[in-house]
């Protein structure tokens, strides 16, 4: 083949690797009970598309200025050199690509497709709250990966390639999808959404901390509750979106061995797993009263005695819990102004979440069948938690209703058009 055929070769067949960058919904061909939203394709592929002419502009420039002109060695070079160029930058713009195609190839899988349509819903319930910034932020995509714990790559955030990330992306274990009742961690990733664009990522440490001076609490113990705050701040929200279930169900995610449970970073964003739970139950109690938390509270106090703790830790810790009913306070009450003077809380209906609200609507599985209209996805996983804490449910039951309520939630998708 002549220098001048091979470099034509060349150019036929990255153009037409440049055009499957556009060809992801028609690979991925999702039936329409599993597929994703036309809001959500419209973002990811104007992303794709954005690459698509950038490269293909590229390339034809390229072919344009050198094809014509290859049997000049230092033409050939030249074309040599810019054609590696696009190819690396076509490899890399794949990785955009290629992480939606594992993402949405997921739906394919029976086990896996329906139930996670309705875990997108539990993801948006969570973030569409009555504020501008919170409006225009693209409804999130949930998917499975391996791991301990969930995880969001938030919506601008730039994938490896350097491509801004057009839908927030929440990744959850595959268990919880086998223990439906804590998927309350949705609610916690779509808060690190939220709370970015809310712009109050940077407020929280200045609050906790004004709270704590108040109180007369020492140095240190501000310093880490400053850096727990991008943490915490996730935890209210998935608190004011789902009450009690948030509650229980961090103290079982995070019923882990002693040292882990008890383990102090001045780096890691996360509290220790301690202090998290305990500051859980103290939002019940500030906002409802006494209630089962109560005795969670002693059931985790005992189960974690500070006893064998090192001294250095066991001050910390003993300090953390004296300052948790001031954090608890400070969490639920302060008005901030990006909020147009509203608590976190009240972007939510806590009403609709109260004890004995969700009770009435819990007892009703007992006359065979969950009433559960007109509540928020928040409000109905909270009924479930309170039927399954009550027992009423064989675990393989809750299972099997819960599986079919997050199939029925992805078909009543409210934001398909």
């Amino acid at each position: 083949m002549s220098l001048s055929r091979s470099f034509e070769a060349r150019v036929e067949s990255a153009r037409l690797r440049i055009g499957d960058l556009s060809s992801l919904r028609r690979l991925v061909a999702l039936s329409s009970e599993r597929d994703v939203t036309r809001r959500q394709w419209h973002a990811i592929e104007l992303q794709l598309s954005a690459t698509e002419a950038r490269l293909q502009s590229r390339l034809k420039r390229a072919a344009d200025q050198y094809l014509g002109r290859v049997d000049e060695i230092r033409i050939a070079r030249r074309l040599n050199a810019v054609l590696g160029e696009i190819e690396l930058d076509l490899s890399r713009s794949f990785t955009f690509f290629d992480t939606y195609m594992d993402v949405l190839s997921q739906r394919h899988l029976d086990a896996l497709g329906s139930p996670l349509a309705g875990c997108d819903v539990l993801a948006w319930d969570a973030i569409k709250r009555d504020h501008p910034a919170l409006r225009i932020v693209e409804p999130p995509l949930v998917f499975c990966d391996r791991g301990f714990g969930a995880s969001i790559i938030r919506e601008s955030v730039l994938l490896p390639d350097g491509t801004p990330n057009p839908v927030p992306l929440i990744q959850i274990p595959y268990a919880r999808l086998r223990e439906k009742c804590n998927l309350t961690s949705v609610f916690h990733e779509a808060g690190h959404q939220a709370l970015v664009r809310l712009g109050l990522v940077m407020t929280l440490p200045v609050v906790l901390r004004a709270a704590l001076a108040r109180a007369r609490a020492s140095d240190a113990i501000a310093d880490l509750f400053a850096l727990w705050s991008s943490e915490i701040g996730p935890d209210l929200w998935t608190f004011s979106a789902s009450g009690l279930a948030a509650a229980a169900g961090i103290r079982e995610v995070l019923a882990l061995p002693p040292n882990h449970v008890f383990r102090i970073s001045w780096t890691d964003p996360h509290p220790p797993p301690y202090l998290r739970v305990l500051l859980s139950f103290e939002c019940c109690r500030q906002e409802w009263g006494r209630g089962p938390w109560e005795s969670w509270e002693t059931e985790w106090k005992a189960l974690y005695p500070l006893e064998g703790v090192s001294p250095e830790t066991g001050t910390l810790l003993a300090e953390g819990v004296q300052c948790i009913p001031v954090i608890a306070r400070a969490l639920l009450t302060t008005r901030f102004r990006a909020l147009n003077g509203r608590t976190i809380p009240e972007l939510f209906d806590l009403r609709a979440l109260a004890p004995w609200a969700l009770e009435q609507r819990a007892a009703t599985a007992r006359e065979g069948a969950l009433r559960l209209s007109g509540l928020s996805p928040g409000a109905q996983l909270a009924v479930f938690r309170v039927v399954k804490e009550h027992g009423w449910y064989p675990e393989s039951v809750l299972d099997r209703v819960m599986t079919q309520w997050l199939i029925q939630l992805g078909r009543r998708r409210p934001y398909l058009h």
